[in-house]
C-alpha cells in the first residue's frame, strides 16, 4: 500500500465521521452519554493519532521487533497522546498517565485488536496495490479500532474525580445529573459481560460463527459481520483470505487459551 492509498482511507473515514456518529446499534456505549460535539472531537483526534501511528510504523522493518510489545505500546501511545490533547482543548488539567481503574478495558482492547493491528500493518507494508475489496476491509478494520479507542477515551476523560464539577458536566454531557452514575454502571456492565463472554464463548466454536466489526456508515455506527465460512483456507485461497483467516484464528486462540 502506498501513502496515497492510506490517505484515501483516512479521508474516507473522516468524511463519514463528520457526517454521522450516531450509535445505531443496540449496544450502549460511553459516547452515548456525552454531547455529540465532544465525542466527534474525540473521534477526529483518535483518527488522526491512528493515522500518524500507522504512517510511522509503515516505515519500520519488523523482522526483529516483538509484535506484542509493539501493539501494546502503540495503542497506549495513541490513547495517551489523544487524552492529553483532548484535555487541553476542553480546558481540563492535562495528564501524563492513564487511569488505573480503566486498565482492564485497555488490556481487553490490546488483546482483541492485536491481530487487527498486525493485519492492517501487513496491508500497509504490502508492495502491491490493493484491490477495492482489500481497501474496504482495511477501512473497516481501522474504523472498528477507532470506535473502540474512542469509547475507551470517554472513560479516561471522565473517570477522574476532579471532573465532577457541574460546570464541566453541564457543558460536555447529555444528562449531567445522571452522567457519573450511568458511566459507572456501563463500565460495571461491560466488565461482567466481558467476563461471561470469556467463560461461555467456547460453547460454540468461533470458526462456525461470525466476526462482528463496528464501523461508521453514512447513517451512523453500525455492526458489519464477516462470515468465517467464506474465509476458509484452501489451496486456491487468496492472500487476503489467508490474512483474514489468520486474524480470526488468533481471536479463537485468545478466547480458548485459558480453557
Amino acid at each position: 500500500m502506498n501513502n496515497k492509498e492510506l490517505n484515501q482511507i483516512f479521508y474516507k473515514i473522516l468524511l463519514k465521521l463528520y457526517s454521522n456518529t450516531k450509535n445505531l446499534t443496540t449496544t450502549n456505549m460511553p459516547i452515548d452519554l456525552v454531547r455529540e460535539e465532544i465525542h466527534l472531537l474525540v473521534f477526529i483526534l483518535i483518527t488522526l493519532e491512528v493515522k500518524l501511528m500507522l504512517t510511522s510504523l509503515s516505515k519500520l522493518h519488523f523482522e526483529k521487533i516483538n509484535f506484542n510489545i509493539l501493539v501494546d505500546n502503540s495503542i497506549k501511545f495513541i490513547i495517551l497522546s489523544c487524552k492529553q490533547k483532548t484535555l487541553l482543548m476542553l480546558n481540563f488539567d492535562t495528564s501524563n498517565k492513564l487511569e488505573i481503574s480503566n486498565h482492564w478495558i485497555l488490556r481487553k482492547i490490546q488483546t482483541e485488536e492485536y491481530n487487527t493491528f498486525t493485519t492492517i500493518l501487513d496491508f500497509i507494508n504490502s508492495k502491491h496495490e490493493l484491490k477495492y475489496n482489500s481497501l474496504n476491509l482495511v477501512t473497516s478494520l481501522i474504523e472498528s479500532l477507532i470506535i473502540k479507542l474512542v469509547n475507551y477515551m470517554i472513560y479516561e476523560l471522565f473517570s477522574n474525580g476532579k471532573l465532577s464539577e457541574k460546570t464541566y458536566l453541564k457543558s460536555y454531557t447529555i444528562d449531567y445529573l445522571l452522567f457519573s452514575y450511568n458511566l459507572d454502571n456501563l463500565k460495571t456492565y461491560s466488565y461482567w459481560k466481558y467476563c461471561l463472554e470469556n467463560i461461555y464463548v467456547n460453547i460454540k466454536r468461533f470458526s462456525t460463527d461470525t466476526r462482528p466489526l463496528l464501523v461508521c456508515t453514512k447513517n451512523g455506527l453500525e455492526f458489519k459481520r464477516l462470515y468465517n465460512k467464506e474465509l476458509q483456507i484452501s489451496i486456491n485461497s487468496s492472500n487476503l483470505q489467508k490474512l483474514i483467516s489468520k486474524y480470526l484464528d488468533f481471536i479463537e486462540y485468545i478466547r480458548t487459551k485459558k480453557s
